[in-house]
């Protein structure tokens, strides 16, 4: 009979919280950008994951879609310079609609501090 490895890895222990507090678990697990087991780690332990989550939080992808709102922005002036560089007239209601995501990044931009607008 073999003898038994002392390498093996410990079996994991698994936590299932109640239904009634599974959303919000989930949901508080989701806005730490942590995985569920540092996540886990941290609650009781109050200790740092030992390295950093793969999955980026809440805020990298507020950061993220208000650099993509931007780059439309910079795009829909360069359309409006091109058409006033070919003598097309300047209408009010294209500068309005340029400028609609600069409404949208202030709104992200609010949200990633946690204020309102």
């Amino acid at each position: 009979m073999p003898e038994l490895d002392d390498t093996k890895r410990e079996a994991p222990i698994s936590y299932r919280p109640p239904k009634e507090l599974r959303a919000e678990f989930d949901e508080r697990v989701r806005a730490s950008g942590l995985s569920t087991s540092a996540f886990i780690t941290k609650s009781v332990f109050g200790r740092d994951p030992p390295r950093r989550s793969r999955r980026p939080s809440i805020e990298h992808q507020d950061v993220a879609q208000i650099l993509a709102t931007l780059g439309q922005v910079r795009d829909r002036l360069d359309a409006i310079a091109v058409h006033l560089g070919e003598g097309g007239d300047l209408d009010v209601t294209v500068i309005g609609e340029a400028l609609l995501p600069v409404v949208e990044v202030r709104a992200l931009c609010f949200k990633a501090l946690g204020r309102k607008p």
